[in-house]
C-alpha cells in the first residue's frame, strides 16, 4: 500500500478490534513533515474515517511538503543505526 503512516494505522485497527475506549498519545522521534501525517491518519482510523491522500490546502499544508499527499512515499534511505548504538540504548 502505502509507506510508515499505513502501519501505524494498523496499529490502531488492532487496538479498535478490542472494543474498549482508548486513548492514542504520542511518541518521539518523528520528523515534522511525517508526524502531521501520522496523526492525520491515526486519528481517522480512529474515528473509522477515510481520507483521500490529495491533502486539500489548510493552515497547516506545508507541514506536508513536500509532495503535500498524506501517504509517504517509501524511499531507499540507509539505516544509519550501527548495531553498538543500538546496543546500547537497549
Amino acid at each position: 500500500m502505502f509507506g510508515g503512516v499505513a502501519g501505524h494505522g494498523k496499529c490502531v485497527e488492532f487496538v479498535k478490534r478490542y472494543g474498549l475506549p482508548f486513548l492514542m498519545v504520542g511518541g518521539g522521534g518523528y520528523t515534522i513533515r511525517n508526524v502531521s501525517r501520522c496523526w492525520t491518519y491515526e486519528t481517522s482510523v480512529a474515528l473509522g474515517t477515510e481520507i483521500a491522500n490529495e491533502l486539500p490546502y489548510n493552515d497547516y499544508f506545508e507541514y506536508f511538503g513536500p509532495d503535500f499527499k498524506l501517504h509517504i512515499s517509501p524511499s531507499n534511505m540507509a539505516n544509519q543505526n550501527t548495531s553498538e548504538y543500538l546496543e546500547k540504548i537497549k
